[in-house]
């Protein structure tokens, strides 16, 4: 019994990991697509990393207390 346990706990951790890797970051997503369109010769945005799960860390972009994007 504590096996299957075991196994129901290590299936339910590995598909919530999966989806959370499959939903992404379509704010992340977005940005990063607009920061290839833009000219940045000085590399202003280059903390833009699309890697990085929460954009709300990139320089010069503002959110509010729920990790939403509200300003650029």
């Amino acid at each position: 019994m504590a096996t299957q346990t075991w196994l129901w706990t290590s299936l339910t951790v590995a598909l919530t990991f999966i989806l959370t890797v499959v939903n992404g970051n379509s704010e992340g997503d977005a940005l990063f697509t607009l920061r290839k369109s833009l000219s940045d010769p000085d590399n202003v945005l280059q903390s833009w990393d699309p890697t990085l799960v929460n954009p709300c860390t990139w320089f010069h972009i503002t959110c509010n207390q729920d990790n939403r994007v509200t300003r650029l």
